[in-house]
């Protein structure tokens, strides 16, 4: 690859739109050097992060609210960025506990993974809010990560 792939998208706060963004993630990740089962991933935790604001960003929204999503995609030698505003209620990831996977399949719950999956598959997950703006998730998938062995 010798440069730099971007990609925007602004797409309605609706489910029906998850598919067109898994492609686009799909098409970006797969021109970069990330490995086939990793772009993958990477899908799986845009898809989780979207289905997220497209259930709960937008419930207590005025109508005169702007009920979109903004999606950027950026891939280079070394990472894939992805960059997520909504303009719905703030909500801080950072805030939820990390899930005891096995406690949460032994109690037999459904969903409630999304924020897990994004800080499992992604190298970073940062989220940021203005008040009044929007929220914002930037989330950064490492081609080669190096190895923490020594």
């Amino acid at each position: 690859m010798g440069k730099a792939i971007k990609k925007d998208l602004s797409v309605p706060n609706d489910l029906a739109y998850l598919s067109v963004v898994r492609e686009t993630v799909l098409e970006v990740a797969n021109k970069s050097r990330l490995p086939a089962g990793e772009a993958h991933l990477v899908s799986l935790a845009v898809d989780e992060a979207l289905a997220n604001v497209m259930e709960h960003a937008y419930i207590d929204a005025p109508p005169e609210v702007k009920q979109v999503i903004e999606i950027q995609l950026a891939a280079d030698e070394k990472r894939i960025e992805v960059r997520i505003r909504d303009f719905g209620s703030a909500f801080d990831p950072g805030q939820l506990p990390d899930v005891d996977l096995r406690e949460h399949v032994r109690q037999g719950k459904r969903g409630g993974l999304g924020v897990f999956l994004m800080r499992k598959i992604m190298d970073e997950v940062e989220y940021t809010f203005e008040a009044g703006k929007h929220n914002e998730l930037y989330m950064v998938k490492y081609i080669d990560k190096p190895s923490s062995k020594g």
